[in-house]
C-alpha cells in the first residue's frame, strides 16, 4: 500500500483507491485527447502519453479503445452534473434556477472547451456512450422538475411530460453555447439581454 502526504501526515492509499485514480487520470486524458483530435485521431498512445502512464496500463482498465470511448462521455457527464449542482444557490427557485444552470454550464465550458467535440462526436464513434449520456443528463433535470414541482413549480405540465421539457432546456444550452460561447477563441457566456431573453422565455414557458 502507497503512501501519501495529506496535510503534513502521511496517508495509505489502498490498491482499489490508486487503481481508480489511475482510471480518473486516463478518463480525463481521454475526453481532452478527442477533444483536440477526435475519437479517429485519439490513439492509445496519445491518451496514455497525456496520462503520463504506461501503454499497458490502459488495458488493465479498458479492453479496448472502443470500451474506453463507451465510458468517456457518461463520465464527463458525471463531472459537469457535479460541476452544475455546486454552482446553484439551494435556496433559489424557478426560472432563477435554471439561469444559474445555464451561468453554470458556460463556466463548464470555459474549463473544459473541448467539451462539445467530444459531444457531438461520439453519436456517430461511441454511440453507446451518446444513448447514456443523455438518459443521464434527462434523469437528472426530469428529478430536478420533479422537485419544482412538490414546491408547487410546473403547475401546467404533467409528470409525463417532464422528458420532454428536459430535452427542450437542454437543447436550448447546447445551441446558446453553440452561438455564444466562443469569442475569439475565448469561452464566454451570452450577453445580458441573451440572458434576460432566456429567463423570460423559461419564465413564461414553465413557470408561468
Amino acid at each position: 500500500m502507497k503512501r501519501v502526504k495529506k496535510a503534513g501526515v502521511k496517508v495509505r492509499r489502498s490498491r482499489s483507491e490508486r487503481s481508480e485514480e489511475t482510471r480518473n487520470k486516463l478518463i480525463q486524458a481521454g475526453a481532452r485527447t478527442v477533444g483536440r483530435y477526435g475519437y479517429e485521431g485519439a490513439s492509445i498512445a496519445r491518451i496514455t502519453a497525456r496520462a503520463k502512464v504506461a501503454l499497458g496500463t490502459f488495458y488493465r482498465h479498458f479492453r479496448s479503445r472502443q470500451e474506453f470511448f463507451d465510458q468517456l462521455l457518461p463520465a464527463m457527464g458525471h463531472t459537469l452534473m457535479s460541476f452544475v449542482q455546486e454552482r446553484v444557490d439551494r435556496d433559489v427557485i424557478g426560472a432563477e434556477r435554471e439561469e444559474q444552470r445555464l451561468r453554470a454550464y458556460f463556466k463548464f465550458l470555459d474549463e473544459y472547451p473541448w467539451y462539445h467535440r467530444l459531444l457531438n462526436e461520439s453519436e456517430v464513434m461511441a454511440p453507446k456512450a451518446h444513448s447514456v449520456y443523455f438518459d443521464l443528463m434527462t434523469s437528472g433535470l426530469m428529478r430536478s422538475f420533479g422537485r419544482s414541482q412538490k414546491r408547487g413549480e410546473l403547475r401546467a405540465f404533467k409528470a409525463r411530460e417532464l422528458e420532454t421539457l428536459a430535452y427542450i432546456v437542454m437543447a436550448s444550452r447546447v445551441y446558446l453555447a453553440q452561438r455564444y460561447a466562443k469569442s475569439n477563441g475565448v469561452v464566454q457566456e451570452p450577453p445580458p439581454e441573451v440572458m434576460a431573453t432566456y429567463n423570460k422565455f423559461i419564465q413564461r414557458a414553465l413557470f408561468d
